[in-house]
C-alpha cells in the first residue's frame, strides 16, 4: 500500500482566520506543512503566511483568492478550505493510510450538529441519482457526475495550475460548479471516508 508521507501539504485557510482551525492543524503533527491565509488580516505567527489581498477590488472574489493561494503553495498536495473547518486529530494519520493516488479528493465532513454535510461527496447531474445526492464514500465510479463543493477539498497544485478557477465568477455565482464541470472527467477523484473535518459554527445546512 502506498504511504502518504505529506512532507508536501499546504493547508489554506480562506476568509477570517480562526484560532481553533489553526490549532487543529498544528495538532496533526504533520512532518512538513505550511499554512497560507489570504485577505486583509495579519496573523503574527511563524507558521502562518498571510498573503495580503485588497477585498475592495471585487467583492467576493474567491476564485482569485484560491488561484493565488495555490500558485503560492510550496507543495503539490493542497487543502483548500474555509475558516470554519476543524481537523479531527486522526485526519493526517488516516490520510497516511489512504494514500495520495488522486488528483482531487474529499473526505468526511460533519456539520456542527454531528450530521454528515451532504456536499462532501455528492453528484450534480447523475442520470440515476437526484441532484445533491450524497454517495457512499467508497463509491468512486460516479465521479464524472460529481460536484466538488468549494468550501473544502484537496487538490494537486498542478490541477489548479492547469485548470484555474474562473476569475470572472465570484462567491455565490456557482464558481465551484463551473470548475467541477471542467475538471471531473480529466482527473482522478477519490474520497477518504476515514479522515474527518468538522464545522465549528452553524452552517445554513445545519439549521
Amino acid at each position: 500500500m502506498k504511504i502518504f508521507k505529506i512532507p508536501n501539504i499546504c493547508l489554506q485557510v480562506l476568509l477570517v482566520l480562526q484560532y481553533e482551525v489553526i490549532s487543529s492543524i498544528r495538532s496533526l503533527s504533520i512532518p512538513k506543512y505550511e499554512i497560507l491565509t489570504i485577505g486583509n488580516g495579519k496573523i503574527d505567527t511563524s507558521d502562518v503566511n498571510c498573503i495580503h489581498f485588497d477585498e475592495t477590488q471585487k467583492p467576493g472574489w474567491i476564485t482569485r483568492k484560491k488561484n493565488i493561494l495555490t500558485q503560492s503553495a510550496k507543495y503539490d498536495n493542497v487543502v483548500l478550505l474555509h475558516d470554519y473547518y476543524v481537523f479531527d486529530k486522526e485526519w493526517y494519520n488516516n490520510f497516511v493510510v489512504f494514500g495520495d493516488d488522486w488528483d482531487i479528493c474529499s473526505n468526511q465532513q460533519l456539520l456542527i450538529n454531528g450530521k454528515r454535510h451532504f456536499t462532501d461527496w455528492v453528484v450534480w447531474d447523475d442520470p440515476f441519482f437526484p441532484r445533491y445526492y450524497s454517495l457512499p464514500y467508497t463509491m468512486w465510479d460516479r465521479t464524472h457526475f460529481m460536484y466538488i463543493s468549494g468550501g473544502y477539498f484537496l487538490v494537486k497544485k498542478h490541477v489548479i495550475r492547469s485548470q484555474p478557477f474562473n476569475e470572472n465568477l465570484t462567491h455565490g455565482q456557482a464558481e465551484d460548479v463551473e470548475w467541477s464541470l471542467r475538471v471531473r472527467t480529466k482527473y482522478i477523484m477519490k474520497c477518504n471516508g476515514d479522515s474527518i473535518v468538522r464545522h465549528n459554527k452553524v452552517h445554513r445546512d445545519a439549521r
